[in-house]
């Protein structure tokens, strides 16, 4: 397994119903600053990116109270975002990079502010900036969402001065977690299945929403369970001993210490003294995973073809309004002579 590095300051949670408490909180503009850290593909920033698309009053206006910034972001990029999108919720998804710089430091330390209105400041020339009229300082009401996949900011007195002014939030769900909200979007019932069934094997560091995808894109080769079982099943002997102990296609001892050394191994030895520990730790036993009804219609495949002809059309059509444009601002030239 891989191993966690959680900060000494985070509030640990373990339900996606605890991490859209947070979201919800958030776009109800009750919180300055909201720092989301976890192990990459946990649908973290699925949950955020869904609730900023713009929706319309009665009116018919369109309304955008938030400002989804994905990827590895530079500092100048983010503070023109920031200055474009001022007074609006803004949300870094994959913020590592921002993290990382001194620049970046600087501005997060600026719009994290835990007051309604704070002053952003670029604090040294930039041509692109002065070009495009982007002021060095500027006033705003953001509140600011980071959601990072590992945390690491600065020195002592960098981390102190971020994470003091935040919600520093840590979620960790383990496997049942992940496999029972994937039940919410995910629509192949026999992979699905198969994965509760085998719940108690999957390393709890690895089991990600992109595990039931992968493994529905290996179902036309044939293979996806022996994709599952050698990509996600724990190397770890007492994780085996407890699933095998638990299972009851294996009806004697025997047989279950015959699978164990064929999966792992490991010799005969090392399930008796696991089994012992595990006994006498109250470990043996595991609650039995649910069996979810799916109800999600699979992705269509796209075509090609047509994906191909559409996108040549558009640049077809870019290059005649180009050339359309360089046409008209010639005749202007030869009118102005």
């Amino acid at each position: 397994m891989n191993s966690k590095t959680i900060p000494a300051d985070a509030e640990i949670i373990d339900t996606y119903d605890a991490l859209r408490e947070f979201r919800d909180a958030f776009f109800a503009a009750t919180m300055y600053f909201l720092l989301i850290i976890g192990r990459h593909g946990l649908s973290k920033s699925h949950m955020f990116e869904e609730r900023c698309r713009p929706y319309h009053d009665r009116d018919g206006n369109e309304i955008n109270v938030a400002h989804y910034v994905k990827g590895n972001v530079t500092p100048v990029e983010a503070y023109r975002l920031a200055y474009e999108h001022r007074n609006k919720l803004l949300i870094f998804d994959d913020a590592e990079r921002l993290w990382a710089n001194p620049n970046g430091r600087f501005l997060l330390r600026d719009l994290t502010e835990n007051r309604p209105t704070k002053t952003v400041s670029w604090r040294v020339d930039n041509k692109v900036l002065a070009r495009d009229g982007i002021p060095k300082q500027f006033d705003t009401t953001s509140r600011v969402c980071l959601i990072m996949n590992r945390f690491a900011f600065g020195d002592a007195a960098e981390y102190d001065a971020i994470a003091d002014r935040g919600h520093l939030i840590y979620f960790d769900p383990p496997p049942a977690e992940v496999h029972r909200n994937s039940a919410s979007w995910y629509w192949d019932q026999e992979i699905h299945n198969y994965i509760g069934q085998h719940l108690n094997l999957i390393d709890c560091d690895k089991l990600s929403a992109r595990t039931y995808v992968k493994a529905y894109e290996r179902r036309q080769k044939g293979d996806w369970q022996e994709f599952l079982a050698r990509r996600y099943f724990s190397q770890a002997a007492e994780q085996w001993v407890v699933a095998l102990e638990n299972d009851p296609r294996y009806r004697t001892v025997a047989q279950k210490v015959e699978e164990f050394q064929r999966r792992t191994g490991f010799q005969r030895a090392t399930y008796y003294n696991a089994k012992r520990q595990l006994r006498a730790d109250g470990q043996l036993e595991t609650t039995r995973v649910p069996r979810y009804v799916l109800n999600t219609r699979p992705p269509e495949s796209p075509d090609l073809e047509t994906e191909v002809r559409r996108v040549e059309e558009e640049r077809r059509l870019a290059e005649q309004r180009a050339e359309q444009l360089r046409l008209q601002e010639e005749e202007e030239e030869e009118e102005d002579e």
